[in-house]
């Protein structure tokens, strides 16, 4: 009897492969919904009568939850299986979807409904790469994770349509409809994600909160200009740093700090990624006020950017032979800081002129990935580069809310050519942030 109950090595694998398509199908709609959301804070902002850095909150702080949300589900995936982490995502998303269609009139309750839901989406993502590297052979792997970078791209498309057609012919409330579909991804999830054994495992609450705190505060201040979220700040980083020199079990050791050069690639990380999501924020504010666009016609435009990332993307193995490290990063910024300034210069002149932006902006960004993530971990010891990668993926996501943030901020007091050039200059800040910190560290 033994015997026959006995699964096949090539069996058990293909049981793992089917779940696969499941959690790659959650992890695409989980990301076209949070992109959809980003692109409608203009209409959100027209329709609710508030200002653009007070409707940014919905995207910063789901960046946020996104960011701290990643770091937890792969802290309790050791301890919960994923199959239940996922029915869990699946029904954060429902309540926080249910609860901003009722409470559609008041942005306090769409905000803290837009939280319950982000916690729920931030599952997708995460669980999907740790699924693959957990259940698959290591030289399987790289297929099925090449899987997410195309997913990622092709929700950007798929999101950004969603979002533009939804909220023209619609009504932008709708979208708080259509992720409760992720319902019927649950009976899939129970029937084809394998039980798993509880283990025991840790979550650095503290450490999280901390961040989280950090995080908050330089979204309040650039937001009110309260100098009291200046302190809490100062006290927040220094409480930060002395409970990662002391604590065993933090999310990250002071000893990666000790790295210098991977401080340094955090430090030119945080500012440059600020401005990624900053652009992808104001475009939509920024043509529909400067040429009178609705959201439809907006969202299209982004479309050939996004493809230029996919393109240049699916290239990055190719350009990293012609490229090194020190050349392909330098290069990405120099070319994101010219896609900034030039509409910044020419602003009312053609709409063209915003594509071929986005579409160099977007494809620098993408060229700029790998190697930063590269140079990141490049001296990391190996068996502790998913710790560095963990929290490098947790400050690009602190780094792009406060990218809306200060965004937001300046939409509502100055001129959009100020905007485009003032982002310019934060591109060229990081550049030299990079020559001066990590030039003179790294031959890679």
């Amino acid at each position: 009897m033994a015997a026959i109950n006995e699964i096949s090595p090539e069996t058990q694998e293909n049981n793992v492969k089917r779940a696969i398509p499941v959690i790659l199908f959650f992890f695409v709609f989980a990301l076209v919904i949070d992109n959809s959301f980003k692109l409608i804070s203009v209409e959100i902002a027209n329709d609710l009568g508030i200002s653009a850095a007070t409707v940014s909150w919905q995207a910063t702080l789901a960046g946020l939850v996104i960011g701290i949300g990643a770091v937890v589900y792969a802290s309790l995936s050791d301890s919960i299986s994923i199959r239940t982490l996922l029915s869990i995502g699946v029904i954060l998303i429902c309540i926080g979807s249910i609860i901003g269609f009722i409470f559609r009139e008041s942005f306090t309750l769409i905000l803290f409904s837009r939280l319950i839901q982000t916690a729920g989406l931030a599952s997708a993502e995460t669980l999907y790469v740790i699924y693959v590297t957990k259940h698959l052979p290591k030289e399987e792997q790289k297929k099925f994770l090449g899987f997410s970078t195309s997913s990622f791209s092709l929700s950007l498309v798929i999101g950004s349509l969603t979002g533009g057609y939804v909220s023209t012919y619609l009504h932008w409330t709708t979208l708080f409809l259509i992720p409760l579909l992720s319902i019927f991804i649950l009976p899939f999830i129970m029937k084809y994600l394998p039980k798993e054994k509880a283990r025991k495992s840790h979550v650095d609450v503290i450490g999280l909160v901390l961040i989280a705190a950090i995080a908050t505060a330089v979204m309040l201040y650039i937001t009110t200009f309260n100098w009291i979220y200046i302190l809490i700040f100062i006290v927040a980083v220094v409480l930060f740093i002395a409970y990662i020199s002391k604590s065993t079990k933090s999310l990250i050791n002071i000893s990666f700090f000790q790295n210098r050069h991977f401080a340094s690639i955090l430090i030119v990380a945080i500012v440059i990624y600020t401005v990624q999501l900053g652009y992808i924020f104001l475009f939509p504010f920024l043509l529909e006020k400067v040429y009178g666009l609705g959201l439809d016609t907006i969202s299209l435009l982004l479309i050939p950017g996004y493809i230029t990332a996919v393109i240049v993307g699916a290239l990055s193995g190719k350009i990293a032979r012609v490229l090194n490290n020190r050349q392909a990063i330098p290069l990405a910024m120099i070319l994101i800081a010219v896609s900034l300034f030039v509409p910044g210069l020419f602003l009312k002149s053609s709409v063209i002129i915003f594509v071929f932006s986005m579409m160099l902006f977007s494809g620098s960004f993408a060229l700029m990935y790998a190697p930063m993530l590269n140079a990141c971990i490049s001296t990391i010891p190996k068996e502790k580069s998913g710790t560095a990668i963990g929290f490098y993926n947790l400050v690009l996501n602190v780094a792009a809310s406060i990218g809306i943030a200060y965004t937001a901020a300046m939409i509502d007091s100055i001129q959009f050519n100020y905007v485009l050039f003032i982002l310019a200059i934060v591109a060229v800040a990081a550049l030299l942030i990079f020559w001066l910190l990590v030039g003179r560290l790294t031959h890679h």
